[in-house]
């Protein structure tokens, strides 16, 4: 329990390592410390977890790493190249949350309540106005914008499928790291292409970090809930 402790604290350390230097550094110098707290949560992952999904530490260590240096390098540049690690690091995510997702869990009540349409509504809406947002800048990169924007789409759709269906215990972590992916793709574009704000990279940064931490807590804490006095049962 000892280490358990100290290893979270480590990371929380690294997080404000990565906060303060959106706040006193260049944006740049961030593909040198955000590094830090991602490798810390793939160990905590890989130690924590009974059955390793090589998947997650990929995700970690090398799509996000590669997306984040290009993005803090050039946006616009390497905007395709960008948009094809993002793909993959949905699509990877989408396989560690395929074993949560069953079709037997959709209750049409449960996905047809004023909120949830209403939330689906705003998220559709957020899709289409990041689309006009950046097309003028990126109308030569639509087909992978388009990728980009399905695969997340999905994931984050798979999330919240999750968290509704409330067959697991933590599907509000999945709930938390969706709305922070959305959160910081609705305000990424805006920083990178029109306006540049240090405020904006700190909070980027801040939420995305939480959005990953979240989602493995998710991947390490879930339990399928009891249904009529049926034993739970771990997924990992």
């Amino acid at each position: 329990m000892k280490s358990f402790k100290g290893t979270y604290l480590i990371f929380f350390l690294s997080y404000l390592l990565v906060v303060l230097g959106a706040v006193f550094l260049e944006k740049q110098n961030l593909i040198y410390i955000k590094p830090i707290p991602l490798v810390i949560l793939s160990f905590l992952y890989c130690k924590y977890i009974s059955r390793v999904n090589i998947l997650y530490p990929v995700s970690m260590l090398i799509v996000i790493m590669v997306n984040d240096t290009l993005v803090y390098i050039d946006f616009t540049q390497y905007f395709d190249m960008i948009a094809i690690v993002a793909t993959v690091y949905y699509i990877l995510n989408l396989f560690l949350l395929k074993k949560y997702i069953r079709c037997t869990d959709f209750n049409v009540r449960k996905f047809t309540t004023i909120p949830i349409v209403t939330s689906l509504l705003l998220i559709g809406y957020l899709m289409y106005t990041i689309t006009m947002l950046v097309l003028p800048d990126l109308s030569d990169s639509l087909f992978y914008l388009s990728i980009m924007l399905i695969s997340m789409t999905l994931f984050v759709s798979s999330c919240f499928f999750i968290y509704i269906s409330d067959k697991y215990t933590g599907g509000f972590k999945l709930f938390i790291a969706a709305s922070c992916c959305l959160f910081v793709n609705g305000i990424l574009p805006i920083n990178e292409l029109y306006f540049y704000s240090r405020v904006f990279t700190i909070l980027i940064n801040s939420v995305e970090i939480m959005g990953f931490f979240f989602f493995m807590r998710f991947l390490i804490d879930n339990k399928r809930i009891p249904f009529n006095g049926i034993t739970k049962e771990k997924y990992l």
